[in-house]
């Protein structure tokens, strides 16, 4: 049976303590209980989140909303607990407009729920919330969002200031449609990425069962998007993005490994909860608006937060609101040069450089405190022109100065000029007596160049159904660095060993 829709009236407790019995039952039956929420002990629950920049107030949406004019607007806005389960963390640069409207929206649905406004380097939201009573921190610009250090920071400070069991991740483009319907079923849960997989999955498996005693990485887990609407466990947070374990991952091994797109955030999260064991699962109430206006790509049609690609019809819909002359006062630029400069709307990725930001903002506040530095091997494959030219990327090294020497890779080994290598007959993946196996790409080129044969990268490759170390393509009658978490012999392939010398 549907919920009986709610009553504009509630009896009291009073009334209730003085009609008879039956008549008493009746009015329970049709209006329900007094509303706790109602009483003046509960009314104000904005005074529990005031932001430092003065005092919160109440103020209703000033927007033009005919883009969005496909939100739904239920009667039920949510509990009026002021323990609401749920904090928001609002993850911002510009679109004021967005923004403001956002804040508003997830006030009308959670009344209750404290809000978290960070800006990575942006625009200046204090006065907003000021006004509509929320949290608003101004980070310096580090284009955080291909980044884990300064964005995983970000997200631990707002969980820490949010103190909600579950913080709720929010970006301009999401829009807001309900209260939750689907309680969050794991520790960690967003959009459904249908088919996604990651790389160095035992890598991951066997640092988490360091805490976690038989933790899987499964498919499932993988196939969960950490972007806007995605929900967290405070306590995982607070474990897993730690500046601490955060940085039990090798970042630079990972990047080396596998694509830069590990370092961004939705790549990196994953990396960092399933390192430490967490649960992650796809959740229904995150949808992903694809091509069709109505029916979700992935997730539920009455989801309470949806997620918008480029391809949505007439645009992302929080990006076409306007703004009113009234709320073109609730934000300012924030100094950091964000129209022109070397600050101005940054899209670097891979230019994270702790020194280099303790130099540019003068602390490490909003980013991790471990000093990181990129390797040689990323930066030669990243920024191949700072090799010849002076650096003209102001986070990653000082403009008009050489860039300094990344760290060296681990999986770096000392080539023997007087080594001799064969050339396998038949497919394995070992080295048989009296040979070695390969330990580089460089110990690879040096085979290349004696046997010789073709080096078809420069690179080491991630092949797990090739056997590990130099491999011989016989098809293409050429050789490559193979560095698989395991690797297995294949037909197509043979290795390329070092023949020991006799002492």
């Amino acid at each position: 049976m549907p919920p009986k829709k709610p009553s504009p009236w509630r009896p009291s407790f009073f009334t209730l303590s003085i009609l008879p019995g039956s008549i008493g039952f009746l009015l329970l039956y049709f209006y329900g209980l007094p509303s706790l929420s109602e009483t003046p002990a509960r009314g104000a629950r904005a005074s529990q989140w005031q932001s430092s920049e003065g005092e919160p107030g109440i103020a209703e949406s000033r927007l033009t909303a005919q883009s969005v004019e496909s939100v739904e607007q239920p009667a039920d806005l949510g509990p009026k607990d002021p323990k609401d389960p749920y904090g928001f963390y609002l993850h911002v640069y510009g679109d004021p407009a967005a923004v403001i409207y956002q804040v508003r929206e997830v006030k009308k649905f959670f009344p209750t729920s404290p809000i978290y406004v960070m800006s990575d380097g942006g625009l200046d939201f204090s006065a907003l919330c000021a006004k509509e009573g929320c949290t608003f921190v101004l980070c310096p610009p580090a284009n955080d969002r291909w980044h884990p250090w300064p964005f995983f920071r970000r997200l631990f400070d707002a969980a820490v200031s949010l103190n909600t069991k579950y913080v709720i991740m929010l970006e301009p483009d999401n829009t807001v449609h309900d209260y939750i319907k689907r309680p969050p079923p794991a520790d960690v849960g967003g959009l459904l990425v249908t088919g996604r997989s990651f790389g160095l999955v035992k890598y991951v498996e066997k640092m988490a069962q360091k805490r976690v005693p038989g933790f899987k990485w499964t498919s499932r887990s993988m196939s969960s998007g950490l972007c806007g609407g995605a929900y967290f466990k405070r306590e995982a947070i607070l474990d897993a993005l730690s500046d601490e374990n955060m940085m039990k991952l090798d970042w630079n091994y990972l990047g080396e490994k596998l694509s830069k797109e590990i370092f961004s955030s939705d790549f990196a999260m994953q990396y960092a909860f399933a390192a430490r064991g967490w649960k992650i699962e796809p959740w229904d109430d995150a949808a992903q608006m694809d091509k069709d206006k109505d029916q979700p790509l992935t997730g539920a049609r009455d989801a309470s937060f949806k997620h918008y690609c480029s391809c949505y019809p007439g645009g992302k819909p929080t990006y076409n609101l306007k703004l009113t002359k009234e709320d073109a006062k609730l934000y300012k630029e924030s100094g950091y040069e964000m129209t022109s400069g070397p600050y101005s709307s940054s899209v670097c990725q891979v230019c994270y450089n702790s020194t280099r930001y303790l130099e540019l903002w003068g602390s490490a506040r909003c980013t991790n405190e471990i000093p990181f530095q990129l390797s040689e091997k990323l930066l030669q494959r990243h920024h191949p022109e700072l090799d010849s030219k002076p650096c003209d990327l102001p986070w990653l090294c000082k403009p008009g100065k050489k860039r300094g020497k990344g760290i060296d890779s681990v999986g770096f080994a000392p080539v023997d000029p007087l080594a001799s290598y064969r050339l396998l007959d038949e497919p394995t993946s070992s080295c048989p007596p009296e040979t070695k196996m390969l330990e580089s790409v460089n110990q690879c080129q040096d085979a290349a160049l004696k046997l010789p044969k073709k080096l078809a990268y420069t690179d080491e490759l991630y092949q797990e159904a090739d056997p590990p170390g130099c491999v011989f393509r016989v098809p293409d009658d050429d050789i490559y660095f193979n560095a698989p978490e395991e690797g297995q012999t294949n037909g197509n392939r043979r290795l390329i060993c070092q023949v020991l010398r006799s002492a």
